[in-house]
């Protein structure tokens, strides 16, 4: 075997028995992981910057197991990694709402809503998810009492399945 293929193998087996990449390796696979991210989202192969982080994940994780990396270690050093990509990449990652089907559906969509968010019935002419005020109160109601409760308070509703929280 070449002599660059055994130092590479024994510096890959030295990083997994420490638990962390080389400086110089972690840069050249984040730069990587950026490219990779950017060319799939500008040939329009994702719908976002963050389309490819789950296969790139477990990508990576599967490739630190097989070079002898625990599989806890691994994910956190896929995670470490991604987050640089996607800080090189300049992603911002979008708030818990905004990943909620409700900003992603809009006349004229791809998905579009027919039935009332609230109640489930046919949404009248004009009406784009709610089929009346009434409908549209009680459920923005619920969502901000779910933002402002505590998390006793948010225990204490999923274990009795009061107010129809879930």
């Amino acid at each position: 075997m070449p002599a660059h293929l055994i130092n590479r193998k024994e510096r890959r087996a030295r990083d997994a028995r420490r638990g962390r990449l080389g400086e110089r390796r972690y840069n050249m696979l984040v730069k990587e992981l950026a490219r990779v991210i950017w060319l799939a989202f500008e040939a329009g192969d994702t719908g976002s910057l963050f389309g490819l982080e789950g296969p790139l994940r477990a990508g990576i994780r599967s490739d630190l197991c097989r070079q002898g990396w625990g599989w806890q270690t691994a994910d956190l050093a896929a995670r470490d990694l991604l987050d640089d990509a996607f800080l090189k990449v300049r992603a911002i990652r979008p708030a818990w709402d905004e990943g909620q089907p409700d900003w992603a559906i809009c006349s004229g969509a791809l998905i579009e809503r027919t039935r009332c968010a609230k109640c489930h019935g046919p949404l009248p002419q004009g009406h784009f998810k709610f089929c009346s005020s009434g409908c549209a109160k009680v459920h923005n109601y619920r969502l901000n009492a779910r933002r402002q409760a505590s998390e006793e308070t948010i225990w204490d509703r999923i274990q009795h399945h009061q107010g129809g929280w879930i």
